[in-house]
Order: structure tokens, then sequence, then C-alpha cells
């Protein structure tokens, strides 16, 4: 079965370089074309700029910062998105609905979640057929 990831782009943003390896490893082995590893909020929010994503997986806390503002832009633009984190995010934000993952996760799971959501956004984009009308 092909991966709803297959051949599309994923932002990957993350500060730890063993996370980002294994998380790295299990988009590619989807199909997915990986975008960073970023590990700093302005690289991060250039790629982002930058790339025409499907989806994107976002540690929260990168260093000092927090994603915040990319997060804002990922939900502005309607691209899904997974916070993997360590730590908790905001509640009073617009993208309180995108999941969050806490650290450590098996990067498959992430995957998985990530393919579902990638999957449910398509479904969503899908026009409605149109029913035959003739008598």
């Amino acid at each position: 079965m092909n991966s709803t990831l297959s051949g599309r782009c994923v932002l990957l943003v993350e500060d730890e370089p063993l996370l980002a390896w294994d998380l790295e490893l299990a988009l590619s082995e989807t199909g997915a074309i990986v975008v960073g590893p970023a590990s700093t909020l302005q690289s991060a929010l250039a790629l982002a700029q930058e790339t025409n994503l499907a989806a994107a997986v976002i540690d929260y806390c990168l260093g000092r910062e927090e994603a915040t503002p990319l997060a804002a832009f990922l939900h502005e633009r309607g691209i899904p998105f997974i916070i993997h984190t360590g730590h908790g995010t905001p509640n009073n934000v617009p993208w309180k609905s995108a999941p969050v993952v806490y650290k450590p996760a098996n990067p498959d799971r992430i995957v998985k979640m990530l393919e579902a959501l990638v999957s449910r956004k398509n479904e969503e984009l899908q026009p409605v057929a149109a029913q035959d009308q003739s008598g």
C-alpha cells in the first residue's frame, strides 16, 4: 500500500539530532520528501515559506524558542502538522486541534498519525461527485 506521504514534502523540525535522524528515516521509508530537519525557528520558518508542504512534524521547544509562529503559519495555510514535544503547548491558540505527541515517541507512530492527517485533508479536498440529473 502506498503512503499518503509518498512523493510529498514533509517539514521536519527537531533540535535533538538523534530524534531528527529517527524521524527522518521513518518519513523517508514512506517515500516522503523530508524538508529539513530544521533545528531553529528561523530555519524552519524559512523552509516552510519556500516549500510547498504537504505536512509537518514540529518540535514545539527549539532551544529557548517556542514554535508558535511556525504552528500559526502552518495552521493559516491549512497544512496539517503534529507537535512532537517534551513540554506542553499553550491552550489558547487557533491550532489547538493539532495532535500533540509527547517525547519519547515511536517514530512509526508519528508517521502513521501524519499519514492519517494528510489522508483526512485529501478527503476534504475531493470534489463531491455530481449526481447524474438526466432523466
